[in-house]
This record gives structure tokens, sequence and C-alpha cells, in this order.
């Protein structure tokens, strides 16, 4: 079973919004959200599933889109926007943080490398000078995906007595401690907006433990949470049955059952 994540950075990002002048915030974030925009668009389209990261970084999680693909979004979005340079770096391992790390070898390996395009990571392969892109393994047909759907129970209730900006407080520090849990198995958590989180998990995280995690978070934070567990081929299919496992605790839930984490089969 392994994982695969792609990182997207925009190059250079730094000294380029210098040429912008002062009066340049607004432009920034239209240029983000459109980036995201387009990054989403594009990755979906082939079962992808991406998450900003830190605005001028977004992590894709790509099991099944190859390096051709791959090549396809980026010349897409590299002719779309011709100031700025994009890079992707391709990772692969046996659970989400460990394909992270293998990124980050990667970028180490290419440091003197100007503005790169696409590295791939190949298993005892290592990018060279006059190879940017190397073939990928392609894992199919296995359930390599494992994707967590968490929501707030009762979030309506929980936000009545507070501010716009405290509700955000309270979502930020929950944001916090869910990646804290998590990080812990060696999966990624990623915030959606609202009330909603997921988390690219290692695909053998056993459900008993994930009841675990949730039941502390629950207990620390004084705040119920939901979760749906999903397993996929891709990214979109397991987004998918997660997101369906949170409707089958909302089903379960009218009927007079509670139960907080559910995973579908």
């Amino acid at each position: 079973m392994v994982c695969q994540l792609t990182v997207i950075k925009l190059e250079g990002y730094g000294a380029w919004t210098l040429t912008l002048g002062s009066d340049r915030e607004y432009a920034l974030q239209i240029l983000q959200s459109k980036m995201y925009a387009d990054l989403q668009e594009c990755f979906s389209a082939k079962n992808g599933l991406v998450f900003s990261n830190r605005f001028d970084e977004f992590i894709a999680v790509t099991n099944q889109i190859s390096l051709h693909d791959h090549k396809e979004i980026h010349d897409r979005l590299s002719k779309k926007n011709e100031g700025i340079k994009i890079s992707m770096t391709i990772g692969t391992g046996k659970t989400p943080l460990e394909a992270d790390k293998a990124i980050q070898d990667i970028k180490r390996d290419t440091k003197n490398m100007i503005f790169p395009n696409i590295y791939g990571l190949q298993e005892n392969c290592n990018v060279n000078e006059g190879q940017q892109i190397n073939e990928l393994e392609n894992h199919s047909n296995q359930n390599d995906v494992k994707i967590l759907h968490i929501d707030v129970n009762g979030s309506t209730s929980i936000a009545k007595n507070l501010s716009t900006y405290e509700i955000t407080n309270l979502i930020v520090r929950l944001y916090l401690a869910i990646s804290n849990s998590f990080l812990k198995e060696e999966s990624l958590t990623f915030f959606l907006g609202g009330d909603n989180f997921m988390i690219v998990a290692k695909n053998n995280i056993q459900i008993k433990k994930v009841i675990e995690i949730v039941n502390f978070l629950t207990s620390s934070t004084g705040i119920k949470l939901n979760c749906g567990v999903g397993n996929g081929i891709n990214a979109r299919s397991a987004a998918e049955m997660a997101t369906k496992s949170l409707d089958s605790i909302r089903a379960y839930r009218k009927s007079g059952k509670i139960i907080n984490v559910f995973e579908s089969n």
C-alpha cells in the first residue's frame, strides 16, 4: 500500500511579490485563490484532491496520477500564469508523512537547480540533472488511499454565544489539536472551511485507533466530533466514501443510534 503526494510550489514567489510594489496584498490574495481553484480543477479531473498548505504551496493526493498527467497540468498552469514559476515534486511512501518526507529529500537533492519543473520519486531511483522526469510506479486496483472527514457535532449550539472571530479562534485551536493527534500516526490533517477537516491517513490505521483519537479529542477539547472513514483507489473516491460515512453517522443519529466514527465498506 503506497501513498503518493505532490507538493506544488510557487517558486521565487517572495522576490516576485516585491516587484508589485507596496499596494500588492489584494493582488496576491486573488492570485492565491485563483491558483488553488485551478489546481483543484485540474487534479480533481484526474481523481486527485488538492489542499492549500501555506497559500504559496499546495499538497495534492495524487495516487494513480502519472507524471505525464502532472506535466500536462504544469504546462497548462504555467501558460496561464507566465509571471510565476511553478514546481511540482512527487513523493511516495507507506504513509502520508513518509511521502511528504520523501518530497523534502528530493527538494534537497535538487536545491541547486534553478526553478525546477517536475520531479518524481521512484524506489531506488534518484533524480539526476539530465532527467527531470522519472517514471513513477503506477499503483492501481488497490485501495491505497484512506481519508477521514471530521466535522463538529452541534457546531451551531457551540457557536451561539461567540463572535465571528471567536468561532474562528476556536476552530484554529481545534485544527491544531486534530493535526497533532493524527501526525503521531503519520497522517496529515487539512482544514476544509466551516467546521470540516480532512485527514489523509496512513492506510493501515485501524478503526479502533481512530475511535481512540476522536474520543481523546472530544474529551480534551470539550467539542463533540463526527468522523467518517473512507477508502479508495484514488483521493476522490476515498473522500467520497468518507463523506458518505459522515452521512451514515447523521442517519444513525436520527434513528436513535449514537456513534461518532463510522467506516463505509
